[in-house]
């Protein structure tokens, strides 16, 4: 054997055509690793006369102890609660947060993003974090652009990554889809359940993945009950309070009959809700409703708010560990599962009322 020579991951990773956290897996001895792949990653240490100890000793000493974390609008309750969890649960495991806040899509605030999520992947591996984690953005999106598949890819070659939303093919991150429609599944029924028949569904923007899912789910469980879906019950726009305001103003101007309504989170529900009040309708007594996506201030609204709780701050906890868990090599993280809550307030009523809406 010749004299060792000096390697690093980012060099073995590139030789074997693997990404950084598959060699990490490989020197850390996971049997998760495909075959074909480690073989790949062996023959490069090999080559270099090089120890997987000696690379994973090197490797835990230039570690930054910093990790990324890259949203696309903070102000926004759902992605605000869950990176309270990630931060507080990171500088316990040691860690410090880099936060990107992209506004992909706009923000709460009407502000639209100025750099392309690309901009803030390469940030990340500039500032050498130890891991990323994306937390929606363009990866929401039902189709996604060829540069955004490119520049993840790019990404999760240098880096550990861990992006919640629905897996993109080729590209060796850990993805994480949480939503399947059950809570959505049980808010209708529930609201079935106290008599009503014609429920509408407010909210969403088109071509994102969580309202296809929360739709689909919708138009699922009217079948699953022998009801008609009925188009003009529908109404979509964003996820804002002013696009609540907007979908119920556009739901009541087509005249449909409904005496519930299903909102795609808490901000569109109180939105919906203001538009009826404007038209001297009071929920729950003239339309109940439940919200579909819990925030932090239902429980302080007029009437309380009915919502469906996903629990981002376990989730938050979970994704963080598994992030962390992929630094170190030290396995694939478990199935997260986690049965959305019906949480019962006031805005769902306790059965139906005279609704002049069914006129």
């Amino acid at each position: 054997m010749g004299e060792k020579e000096h390697i690093t991951i980012t060099q073995i990773a590139k030789e074997s055509n693997v990404s950084i956290s598959t060699v990490s897996r490989v020197l850390n001895g996971n049997a998760s690793v495909a075959p074909e792949k480690k073989k790949r990653v062996e023959e490069i240490i090999q080559k270099y006369n090089f120890s997987p100890s000696a690379i994973a000793r090197g490797l835990i000493s230039k570690k930054t102890k910093t990790l990324g974390v890259i949203l696309p609008d903070i102000t926004n309750p759902y992605f605000s609660s869950m990176f309270l969890e990630i931060e507080r649960f990171a500088l316990e495991a040691g860690y410090t947060i880099l936060l990107c806040n992209t506004l992909f899509g706009g923000s709460s605030h009407g502000i639209r993003n100025t750099k392309e999520e690309a901009y803030y992947f390469q940030m990340m591996i500039d500032k050498q974090v130890d891991g990323v984690m994306i937390i929606g953005g363009q990866v929401d999106l039902i189709t996604v652009e060829e540069s955004y598949k490119q520049a993840l890819k790019r990404l999760s070659e240098q880096l550990p990554v861990v992006v919640i939303g629905r897996k993109i093919d080729e590209i060796d991150c850990i993805f994480i889809q949480q939503e399947n429609g059950l809570g959505v599944t049980t808010a209708f029924n529930y609201l079935y359940m106290l008599g009503h028949r014609e429920i509408a569904f407010v909210g969403g923007q088109t071509n994102v993945t969580i309202t296809e899912i929360r739709l689909n789910a919708y138009k699922n469980a009217l079948q699953a009950l022998g009801l008609e879906v009925d188009e003009q019950l529908i109404s979509l726009s964003d996820y804002y309070l002013e696009d609540g305001y907007q979908a119920m103003n556009n739901l009541m101007s087509r005249k449909a009959k409904f005496t519930a309504f299903l909102a795609i989170n808490d901000n569109v529900a109180l939105g919906a809700q203001r538009a009826l009040y404007d038209q001297n309708l009071k929920v729950p007594d003239d339309i109940a409703v439940i919200s579909c996506d819990q925030f932090l201030t239902g429980e302080y609204q007029i009437p309380r708010l009915a919502s469906i709780n996903h629990h981002p701050d376990i989730l938050g906890r979970w994704v963080i560990n598994t992030l962390i868990n992929s630094i170190h090599g030290t396995g694939e993280p478990i199935q997260f599962s986690f049965t959305p809550e019906l949480v019962i307030r006031e805005s769902c009523g306790s059965a139906i009322n005279h609704n002049p809406m069914r006129k």
